[in-house]
């Protein structure tokens, strides 16, 4: 992960235009440079493109890992296997490669494979953005994985989000509880998972090209936060 301390910048808005001429979305690589630019952290991760990089990149990163096709064809990445979560040896990062790569077809291109750390976790949150008709863009956090869509436990915010408006949304879940640690838990990073509603809003207002961002799962940390996975409509 790089450090930015500029919203956005030339190179980002050449990533955006370039996908949109290419009638396509972000990919993942693209969308973790993108949150990285607006200053919200990422995992450490790797864009590779044969096997050698892959263990190289694993090795460099440190057991477990994480591997998961980069495709502009292939959305829903696990239901289609191209997620392998927890990979603990060089055998099984050889044999993930192998698998991952061998969806590759006409109807599904591939772009590489994105490798970073496994994360241990027990909560998970959704973080994200829409764009309203009326009231422009909305950012979203609340219950995330398979949680939101049995609860829809989701609080709303129109950007740009001031410290207070992040703030009520975290307590506006009905899920807030988790967020303050329980049943040994540590509590969550209030200030951080601020920080990154207030970051996201920020997109969304600098951004019009971006009509959409999911962020789901987040993990909550004692510390921090963690984004495993991102999505980028444009």
């Amino acid at each position: 992960m790089r450090e930015k301390n500029f919203l956005g910048g030339s190179n980002l808005h050449q990533l955006i235009e370039k996908a949109r001429r290419e009638g396509r979305h972000l990919l993942e690589p693209e969308v973790l440079s993108l949150l990285e630019d607006y200053g919200i952290h990422v995992p450490r991760y790797t864009l590779i493109h044969n096997e050698d990089e892959a263990l190289k990149a694993s090795r460099s990163i440190g057991w477990p890992v994480v591997m998961k096709v980069v495709s502009p064809d292939i959305i829903h990445k696990t239901e289609s296997g191209g997620v392998f979560i927890g990979l603990q040896n060089e055998k099984q990062v050889s044999e993930a490669f192998s698998q991952l790569y061998a969806l590759e077809s006409k109807e599904n291109r591939i772009e590489g494979l994105i490798i970073y750390p496994f994360q241990k976790h027990d909560v998970e949150l959704s973080v994200g953005m829409v764009r309203d008709l009326q009231f422009g863009p909305v950012i979203t956090f609340g219950l995330g994985g398979i949680w939101i869509e049995v609860f829809r436990d989701i609080a709303y915010g129109i950007a740009p989000l001031s410290h207070k408006e992040a703030e009520d949304m975290l307590d506006s879940i009905r899920a807030h509880s988790i967020l303050k640690g329980m049943r040994k838990r540590s509590p969550a990073d209030r200030k951080a998972l601020c920080e990154l509603l207030i970051r996201l809003s920020q997109m969304a207002m600098k951004e019009d090209a971006i009509k959409e961002i999911d962020l789901n799962p987040v993990f909550p940390m004692e510390k921090g936060y963690f984004i495993a996975d991102g999505r980028v409509i444009l």
